[in-house]
């Protein structure tokens, strides 16, 4: 689930992502929104333990990461926060776009064309069979 937190213009100002979904985790959406673009802020919202999830927010270029048990005082408090500068420890949305794209450049010259496709497939949920 994508949850939104501010819409400014037609424009998602604040995408908030919870980090644990089953079909495709938080952190890899966050990984894909921030490899298309270096000027949305994305903060991350769990009802599990901060600390599990807090590298792997920063991994994937969140700019911030709160619990679900927050107050909405502090839910509202942590949005507006997180639009002036990324939390403590957490990338700017440049530097977390600029860190994902070299990545993927690397990694994408160190793997065939036929091993880009089969993962891919399983990306899209193709199993080996």
């Amino acid at each position: 689930m994508i949850t939104i937190g501010i819409v400014d213009n037609d424009r998602f100002a604040l995408p908030m992502l919870d980090m644990p979904l089953t079909d495709i985790p938080g952190p890899e959406i966050c990984r894909r929104v921030r490899a298309a673009s270096s000027d949305i802020v994305v903060l991350g919202i769990t009802s599990y333990s901060l600390d599990h999830y807090r590298q792997l927010a920063i991994d994937a270029g969140a700019q911030g990461l709160i619990a679900k048990s927050v107050t909405p005082k502090e839910l509202a408090e942590a949005m507006r926060n997180v639009l002036v500068r990324p939390f403590p420890g957490f990338p700017t949305t440049e530097q977390a776009h600029g860190s994902i794209v070299s990545a993927s450049a690397r990694r994408s010259r160190t793997l065939s064309k036929r091993e880009r496709e089969v993962l891919g497939l399983y990306a899209d949920n193709y199993s080996t069979a």
